[in-house]
């Protein structure tokens, strides 16, 4: 709940998490509705929908996890919410993003897991150690599924029906 009581612990730093407005700054438009009039601000608190892709498997930040959220996300709600040197606390670590974020902001954490291969990946992403259990850690990546490309789809398909690169038949066969 947000309270504006001086007695009150909730952080919400709006500076910091500051987005580009799609207003009339872009066009230097003047605001003649406040007095006195002044130009569109060019940064707004960004509203209730926030657009971020999705991790994907070619990108830096992947790990094997089924639910893992984009770094950039994490970095805007921990720098909202929460100060340098505060705890971050996340119960569900997963792949254990959260504290890497909350790390590199400066902050400290606490994120928990039950799950023995998520453990690792925290542990080796936060890296705490090199080696648990006697078992070196290193990142392996794999991909979730085993789903075709588009451009894989469209090379079988010309190998089945024997088609050059620009589609045609092919008259000579094998």
């Amino acid at each position: 709940m947000v309270t504006k009581a001086l007695k009150s612990e909730y952080t919400f730093n709006h500076e910091k998490i500051m987005v580009e407005a799609k207003t009339g700054a872009k066009r230097k438009l003047i605001d003649y509705r406040v007095t006195p009039p002044r130009p569109y601000n060019t940064k707004k608190v960004p509203g209730n929908v926030w657009n971020f892709n999705r991790v994907r498997f070619k990108m830096e930040e992947y790990e094997n996890h089924p639910t893992q959220k984009p770094e950039a996300l994490l970095e805007r709600i921990i720098l909202a919410s929460s100060n340098e040197n505060d705890i971050v606390l996340d119960p569900f670590g997963g792949s254990f993003t959260t504290s890497a974020v909350a790390q590199r902001l400066g902050r400290r954490s606490i994120s928990i897991d039950l799950n023995p291969e998520f453990f690792k990946i925290g542990i080796r992403r936060l890296q705490l150690v090199k080696e648990y259990n006697r078992e070196k850690i290193v990142k392996i990546k794999k991909r979730k599924t085993n789903n075709k490309s588009r451009k894989d789809h469209i090379i079988d398909s010309r190998n089945i029906l024997n088609l050059d690169n620009w589609g045609r038949v092919n008259e000579k066969t094998n």
